[in-house]
């Protein structure tokens, strides 16, 4: 018959050895739920950052051509009036000195033109910008020598006629640049009557230059998808035909405003591969602490039992996913030192929890709060305003040249002006929360002292811009950020984004002047 201790040996050494392989398991199975869940978290963080860009893009071309549709509303009389050829010359003329002017100032445009209605199916101009920056007139369409149904020669045309309003055609291949385009047109109106179209012709290369610098992990990939979900462009169709289906991945994906879908994917063996080498280190220091602890087990059986007892008890903690857990550390014997590596490996796996949150909530190139923290923010305030009256305000800030910054001199210059405003906005609104939502674009939620002081506050952040600047080789690059505040006034905003529209057409309208400042 087996002895006592043999027993207890027995026990002993089967408990440790199921103790050793749940508290591996879980550890395991803990860190690479983190990394899945976390790592799904950044993918989308990084998405809505870059959809975000583009946006940006897109809003620059759909502003610009607001303004002009806007322009050849005023300036028309009426629709009758485009019945005298001298005063429909006159009118075309001043559109086109206006469009011109804009289009030049305006990244991306291939082409722009002004189309009145079918009863002038000639009128007009169709403007091309070349390579130098120079505009050269080309022959419109005829509008009377097509049919509606005619998509190919005039789908652009009865595409805004039928919308009735901005609307944008997904890339096509123009038959005489032979260039990839996408179009955006607005009609427009006088008085209710229908008189015309204006549109943007703008280069696709200009959005695939953005998206082929997206970096998704080592193997992941960007794609581009139309409307009707058919992929429009794959940033690594190589890497889609191998891998994609060989290997899980995980994807995020944005809506853009021109109806396109934005998605990015990663290979989850991409996502796991800084986590191996740590969860061997961890197996292994298992397997060694369990080893020497079963040699002393077999002479100190009786001491064994009752910090056993304790140490399964913190493990039952740790799995029922307690976040504070007292492992016994106060034996001087191989429990102890096997409690002190458990300790050590909830608290690496606790702390690299943290460090995972923080990188989904932190801008990596600035240091502040990101999209995610923004949305999860704005969401609050709109809570705030459904149930109470909060006082707060929305600056919104844009940084003047960062894509000439980039071309000419370098992403890293670039992030270095993107930097350097980032430290301006945070050394100026200290009271505030301050996040970078796109590439080029900030926000301020303005709170306390900085919401009552930010007449002068602005005023300090301009003049520390005039005083900071960049220098490359012999050269110095001004910091210049355009912004807008807005303040939120219960009796007409609603929802936080009525108080960020009005901040962000402020900013607009700043870079605007600021634009006219130095043409």
């Amino acid at each position: 018959m087996k002895s006592i201790q043999s027993k207890i040996l027995f026990v002993v050494i089967s408990g440790l050895l199921v103790m050793t392989f749940v508290v591996s398991a879980i550890a395991v199975t803990m860190t690479h739920e983190i990394m899945h869940q976390d790592a799904d978290r950044i993918l989308k963080n990084m998405c809505q950052k870059e959809a975000a860009y583009i946006n940006d893009m897109l809003n620059d071309i759909t502003k610009s051509a607001s303004i002009i549709e806007h322009y050849a509303t005023t300036e028309l009389e009426n629709a009758q009036a485009l019945a005298d050829e001298q005063y429909r010359e006159k009118y075309v003329g001043k559109v086109e000195t206006l469009f011109n002017e804009i289009a030049l100032n305006t990244d991306g445009i291939e082409g722009f033109y002004l189309r009145l209605t079918r009863d002038y199916p000639t009128d007009g101009f169709y403007n091309i910008i070349t390579d130098d920056k120079t505009i050269e007139a080309a022959v419109p369409t005829d509008l009377s020598l097509y049919p509606e149904s005619d998509t190919e020669n005039v789908g652009w045309y009865y595409a805004a006629v039928n919308a009735k309003e901005g609307v944008w055609v997904e890339p096509y291949m123009d038959r005489e640049t032979g260039k990839e385009l996408i179009s955006y047109i607005v009609p427009i109106y006088s008085d209710g009557a229908f008189t015309g179209v204006v549109g943007f012709d703008i280069d696709f290369n200009y959005f695939v230059e953005h998206i082929n610098n997206i970096a998704v992990y080592k193997n992941g990939y960007t794609l581009l998808y139309s409307k009707d979900m058919q992929t429009v462009y794959n940033h690594s169709p190589e890497y889609e035909e191998s891998h994609s289906s060989k290997h899980p991945h995980t994807n995020a994906s944005v809506l853009l405003h021109n109806g396109m879908t934005l998605e990015l994917r990663a290979d989850y063996k991409d996502i796991q591969r800084d986590i191996r080498p740590m969860m061997t280190q961890i197996v292994l220091a298992f397997i060694l602490v369990l080893a020497v602890f079963i040699l002393y087990t077999i002479v100190v059986t009786r001491k064994i039992v009752a910090p056993l007892k304790k140490l399964t008890a913190a493990v039952k903690g740790i799995v029922d996913g307690k976040t504070e857990v007292r492992l016994p550390t106060d034996s001087k014997d191989e429990i102890g030192t096997l409690s002190k590596v458990l300790e050590d490996t909830y608290k690496r796996l606790m702390e690299y929890t943290k460090y995972i949150n923080a990188l989904a909530y932190r801008d990596s190139l600035t240091g502040i709060k990101n999209r995610t923290a923004y949305d999860e923010a704005t969401e609050e305030l709109d809570k705030k305003i459904n149930c109470a009256n909060p006082s707060f305000g929305v600056l919104v800030a844009d940084i003047n040249n960062l894509k000439d910054t980039n071309d000419k001199y370098g992403h890293d210059v670039g992030n270095e002006l993107i930097i350097h405003t980032a430290k301006i906005l945070g050394e100026t609104f200290k009271s505030s929360s301050l996040f970078r939502i796109g590439g080029d674009e900030f926000v301020v939620i303005l709170e306390n002292r900085d919401l009552e002081q930010y007449h002068t506050l602005l005023n300090k952040m301009d003049d520390a811009c005039s005083a900071d600047y960049i220098s490359v080789n012999d050269k110095k690059i001004p910091v210049s950020i355009a912004h807008g505040v807005a303040i939120y006034d219960p009796s007409i905003d609603k929802v936080f984004d009525d108080v960020f529209n009005n901040a962000d057409h402020a900013m607009y309208m700043h870079k605007q002047s600021m634009k006219m400042l130095t043409v």
